[in-house]
């Protein structure tokens, strides 16, 4: 593969005519029956079961000792369990959960996002699984749970600033949880990740018990392995004016480790509804480098609008109907 061709094609991927098409159309999908949109992605996945996925400098990640593992459990599928891990490569092993907020862009969306996740290992795979059990964005998303929705918090800041510091304030008023902080990225320093950890998360990517209603699947990323190779590690007496109100007493109140990543990420993500299942990162390195990029199809959102036309024309059908039998039962 040629210097760049792998971070080019991605790029080359997103186009902000689909996004700015999604951000458009996407509120209206509330309104398409979940089979439809359950169907629509299986049909876009089956044509390009890519996404490219970038995600933007300064991807920061906050991760907190688990103290109630009970309670952890409940929030990850069956098929999945708890697993102990350091984050780099001289730390010490422990139950983790992290709160990684970035901002980022795809074929489908872009904007800021906060992800919670619970780190396990999946009992299918034996790979160590990132478990997104819940977040918040300010962006078009997508669950199986509750398929294309709209943003679900305005309040979601996460940028720098000329002194290096990293500013988030991710704030969902009507769930009342919020994560605030700055950090000084200066003097921090660069340092190896743990290997397995890394590649083996971002090859399982899980959702949560409720979000994928108890499914043990996970999607894949497909990447330069180098990408999760080293990060910046923030000593804590750099960060302030933490606050952290999600999931009270599930995880210690002290934050054990934060990094962030200085360089945009690049990846190949399965499209929703696509599981590109691996059994070894060995595997995905593999099919990394062996990927024909050329005849990889941009993304389409063909199915998002008849989507929406279905939505629009099945909604009309029955309301023309309830309205007939109103009508008839009024003459009677």
């Amino acid at each position: 593969m040629s210097k760049y061709k792998f971070i080019k094609k991605v790029e080359e991927m997103i186009k902000t005519e689909d996004i700015a098409t999604l951000r458009l159309i996407g509120p209206l999908l509330k309104y398409v029956p979940g089979k439809f949109q359950a169907k629509a992605m299986e049909s876009s996945s089956k044509d390009n079961p890519y996404l490219g996925f970038v995600v933007e400098p300064y991807s920061t990640f906050l991760f907190y000792e688990l103290i109630d593992l009970d309670w952890a459990r409940k929030l990850i599928p069956d098929g999945f369990e708890l697993e102990k891990t350091n984050v780099f490569n001289d730390g010490e092993a422990k139950y983790y959960i992290a709160f990684a907020s970035f901002n980022v862009k795809t074929p489908a969306f872009a904007g800021t996002r906060l992800e919670v996740n619970v780190i396990a290992r999946s009992k299918k795979t034996g790979l160590i699984s990132w478990i997104i059990v819940d977040y918040d964005t300010n962006t078009l998303s997508h669950d199986s749970l509750k398929g294309v929705i709209d943003y679900t918090t305005k309040q979601a800041v996460f940028t720098t600033d000329y002194a290096g510091n990293i500013i988030v304030d991710i704030t969902n008023p009507e769930k009342n949880r919020s994560l605030v902080f700055d950090l000084d990225s200066n003097d921090a320093e660069y340092k190896m990740l743990e290997r397995n950890f890394w590649l083996e998360g971002n090859l399982s990517v899980g959702y949560g018990r409720e979000i994928s209603r108890n499914s043990p699947s996970a999607f894949a990323m497909k990447f330069d392995p180098r990408e999760v190779e080293q990060a910046y590690r923030v000593d804590l007496n750099k960060i302030s004016s933490i606050k952290n109100t999600w999931y009270p007493g599930l995880f210690k109140d002290q934050v054990d480790e934060v990094l962030y990543f200085p360089f945009a990420q690049h990846f190949l993500s399965d499209s929703p509804g696509s599981y590109s299942e691996h059994d070894n990162v060995d595997e995905m390195i593999k099919e990394f480098e062996n990927l024909d990029l050329d005849n990889i199809p941009p993304y389409s959102v063909e199915s998002l609008r008849k989507m929406i036309k279905i939505g629009i024309v099945s909604n009309s059908v029955f309301i023309t109907i309830l309205l007939l039998i109103i009508l008839a039962l009024l003459i009677k």
